[in-house]
């Protein structure tokens, strides 16, 4: 019942707002430049290939096993000379906090533009690391 009643406020609203678009022949292509749809659609896109840093560090790598081990691979660069055991420790640790500190290593490890946040380039740099 709720549903149907939404559903109808809905197309009353919208043929409301029909009406007095036609009546003030108001056109899409009227509006201004900023406004246009396809600048709008261009800005959508762009954001949506993007993810924060913040972002990536607990939901791509620290959720689950498969975005650890892409972090204990890109550390292979940074941390030369230690053990595994160590890298594991160190990324079971601040996957934990999940602090600042945390998105401070990603950004250094993942982000190679330095714009706060990484593209779908960037998310698979380190997937194919032996």
């Amino acid at each position: 019942m709720v549903a149907v009643t939404r559903i109808t406020f809905c197309m009353i609203l919208c043929a409301i707002a029909v009406s007095e678009c036609g009546a003030n022949n108001i056109k899409i292509n009227d509006a201004p430049e900023e406004v246009k749809l396809a600048k709008i659609q261009e800005e959508m896109e762009e954001f949506s290939l993007k993810t924060t840093v913040h972002h990536f560090a607990r939901h791509g790598l620290c959720a689950h096993i498969q975005g650890k081990l892409k972090f204990f691979k890109a550390l292979q660069k940074h941390f030369t000379g230690i053990s595994d055991h160590m890298r594991v420790n160190f990324i079971m640790d601040i996957c934990s906090h999940k602090d600042e500190m945390l998105d401070q290593w990603v950004k250094e490890i993942f982000d190679i533009d330095g714009d706060g946040y990484i593209s779908h380039f960037e998310k698979g740099l380190y997937n194919h690391i032996d």
